[in-house]
């Protein structure tokens, strides 16, 4: 089972109830902040997402329940083994996510960056990650913007459109923070909540597995 499914399965609905008011994408996204961060605070992590506190803890349980966190007295969550071992799966494929002021390329006030290895081929032309983005925080609340690393440029699909010559600023600030590698993707997901822009970002990604 892949990490992404592994997401999919916790956040499904239990005993035929209804399912959760959270994604695989809200799953994942604070699985990666614990282990970015361990160990992270039950408060901390809940004022990092969101959705609302209710659903953040129903999260945090499930997570508990699947053996990928556990606490640590009051210092906070840590992955458990079997959590680190789905960590660092996501971590081979989206090694650094981080917020950039990339404000010309993107539609709202924050911007989120996931760097995805080597995923460049399985991009079109950034409207399936848009639409994700979209369809995960709500209309008229958030998108995304795709970028590809080819032949050593940063380009916009599907026109391969060189950033640089544009986005000089934006461009030489993600080739400095990310690193991006040949075929690799950037996806800025953007909303005005930062947490909500963190979590399309994470959405967007998802679509490339």
């Amino acid at each position: 089972m892949s990490w992404k499914e592994k997401f999919i399965q916790l956040v499904g609905a239990a005993d035929g109830r209804v399912a959760p008011a959270f994604g695989p994408h809200h799953a994942a996204v604070a699985l990666v902040m614990i282990g970015r961060e361990q160990p992270l605070g039950r408060y901390e992590l809940c004022q990092n997402l969101s959705v609302g506190e209710g659903s953040a803890r129903t999260l945090l349980r499930r997570l508990t329940e699947a053996g990928y966190i556990s606490p640590e007295g009051k210092q906070g969550q840590r992955l458990t083994n079997s959590g680190q071992q789905l960590f660092e799966e996501i971590s081979r494929e989206i090694p650094v996510g981080l917020f950039l002021e990339a404000s010309a390329l993107v539609m709202y006030e924050s911007a989120y960056a996931n760097l995805v290895r080597n995923k460049g081929d399985k991009v079109k032309d950034g409207i399936r990650q848009r639409d994700e983005a979209i369809i995960q925080g709500g209309y008229g609340s958030a998108g995304a913007t795709t970028l590809i690393m080819k032949n050593g440029s940063i380009v916009l699909p599907p026109d391969d459109f060189d950033t640089l010559i544009e986005y000089e600023r934006e461009t030489l600030l993600i080739l400095e923070t990310l690193r991006p590698e040949e075929n690799d993707v950037i996806i800025l997901g953007t909303a005005n909540d930062p947490n909500l822009a963190r979590e399309v970002s994470m959405a967007a990604a998802m679509t490339l597995f």
